[in-house]
């Protein structure tokens, strides 16, 4: 509600899926949910560097299908200023039953920034990250620890 003709912008960057996971709360659909007609086991992911991650993943239904891999990205060591893990990247497959799929998933270098506003720019937050792959933010299938 504004006050004196201002509306305060108190939330930062704890918006939408990432306000959500801060509260520990559990939204009916998490961020990055869908649905499909097959069911999907992923394998694999390995991270070359801090730029691609590769995912591979197995169509384990009865049917062909789509999935939309999804690289979200969250620094090991906890800071109250930033969200718990944030989406760094997406892909899709695509396979008939039974068939393994591979995808090479771009981690762009703002993946890794945040503002800092004593500055007014980007700044690289170094440190150790754990990047995961899956199919929502609730549903993470499988990680890898990456140092950037």
């Amino acid at each position: 509600t504004p006050a004196d003709g201002e509306l305060p912008y108190s939330e930062g960057v704890f918006i939408g899926y990432r306000a959500w996971d801060r509260a520990g709360a559990t939204p009916t659909y998490p961020f990055g949910h869908g649905l499909g007609y097959t069911d999907w086991t992923y394998e694999s992911i390995e991270v070359t560097g801090t730029t691609t991650a590769t995912v591979r993943l197995r169509n384990t239904g009865t049917r062909p299908g789509r999935e939309v891999v999804q690289l979200y990205l969250a620094p090991t060591t906890p800071d109250a200023d930033r969200p718990a893990r944030r989406l760094a990247g997406f892909a899709t497959v695509e396979a008939a039953p039974g068939e393994t799929a591979e995808t090479t998933v771009e981690l762009p270098r703002r993946a890794f920034e945040t503002w800092d506003e004593a500055t007014d720019s980007w700044a690289y937050a170094k440190g150790s990250y754990e990047v995961a792959a899956g199919r929502s933010i609730a549903d993470r299938r499988v990680s890898a620890t990456i140092e950037a």
